[in-house]
This record gives C-alpha cells, structure tokens and sequence, in this order.
C-alpha cells in the first residue's frame, strides 16, 4: 500500500494476498486490522477489506501531522551531527536529486530515495518516540506522494531536497525546516490541484 502496490479502493482478498506475498492468512489478517487502525485499510460490510481511498481530508491530516513532526525532528538531528550522519545525508541527498531527474522518471524508485533522504536526514534526532512517530505520518503519507510524483515540479522536488541538505549541513536548523515544511507542501499542494481542491474522496493515481 505505501509503495504503490495495491491502488487506493482495492479490494483486498486474503487468499489472493497469501499467495502473492507468500504469508500465511492468520499473520495477514492481523497485519489488516492492524492496517485498519492506522486508516490505511477499511472493512465494508459484507465486502470485506479494501485498501481505504485517497482524500482531501485524510491528505490534509497527514500534511498538518508532518509539519508539526519533521521540523522538530529535522531541528534536533541538525543540532547533533556527526560525520556518519554527514556522509549518509549527502549521499543520500544526491540519490534523491538524481531520481527524481531521472527520465523516464520512475515514481517507485523517487519514493523510495525520498524516505531513504528522510531517515538519513532525522537519523541523530535525541527522541526516539519522536523519530518514530515522524517517520511513521512520513510513510503513511507515501500514498499521497506516489499519486502526485509524475504531476509535481521534480526540478522544484529536487532543488528544495539540495536547500534541506545545504542547510542541515551547514548547521542552520532554522533554514532546513523551512526547506523542509515547502517540501511537505509541494506534495500537498500538487494533490489538492489534482483532484480540484475537492473535500471528498478520490481514487489516487500511481
């Protein structure tokens, strides 16, 4: 579901499931309650379990819930950096510039570069709870960025990734979250143009 797999209204049948992903039925009925309470799958009366649609509403959450973690994360990484942390921020910075250059552009591999930047990014953040939780709205949020990678400005995408690696590297905490929370945007921004601004729920695109 966070990478694309399975499409926004998909329905989701437990032995066609078992199969594809070679798990047993008892684990993955559990894995989709578990799915269900964190909104990424629902129940339909006498329909089953399916993968829960994209919405105006759900991507407004997930971007208020973002901008109120991932600065506070970003400020307490930067605040602690070490030369590891140095090292994988920069690499994993130019992987994510070069995905998304890339052409023709593969929506899979920029999403996963992105969360890859992010970890990297918030790696020496103090609180843990707070790096999980974080990254944990971050991944859930995936859906939304996979609906919009192919529509979105990926030069824009990309020169905002080089602003947050250029200010957490110089020690400017200040400057990264502000990078950080035009990035959050970029992707909420591009989805609500994409379904017209609507409140109500939309079948995303991969």
């Amino acid at each position: 579901m966070l990478n694309g797999d399975l499409l926004p209204g998909e329905r989701l049948l437990t032995a066609q499931l078992s199969e594809r992903f070679q798990v047993s039925p008892t684990p993955l009925r559990e894995a989709l309650h578990r799915f269900a309470g964190e909104g990424l799958v629902e129940f339909v009366p006498q329909r089953g379990a399916r993968v829960t649609e994209l919405s105006a509403a759900d991507s407004r959450e997930l971007t208020e819930l973002r901008l109120l973690l991932d600065p506070q994360c970003v400020r307490q990484a930067v605040e602690r950096p070490d030369e590891t942390w140095r090292a994988e921020v920069k690499q994993s910075s130019d992987d994510l510039i070069a995905s998304l250059g890339t052409s023709p552009h593969l929506t899979r591999d920029s999403e996963h570069a992105y969360r890859t930047f992010y970890v990297a990014l918030t790696s020496t953040c103090e609180s843990r709870r707070l790096r999980r939780y974080a990254t944990a709205v971050r991944d859930q949020h995936a859906r939304y960025r996979i609906a919009t990678l192919d529509t979105v400005d990926r030069t824009l995408l990309a020169a905002v990734a080089a602003e947050i690696r250029d200010a957490a590297l110089s020690g400017n905490p200040k400057q990264a979250i502000a990078a950080v929370g035009r990035d959050i945007k970029l992707f909420a921004d591009a989805y609500l143009s994409q379904i017209g601004g609507d409140s109500g729920s939309k079948r995303g695109r991969r």
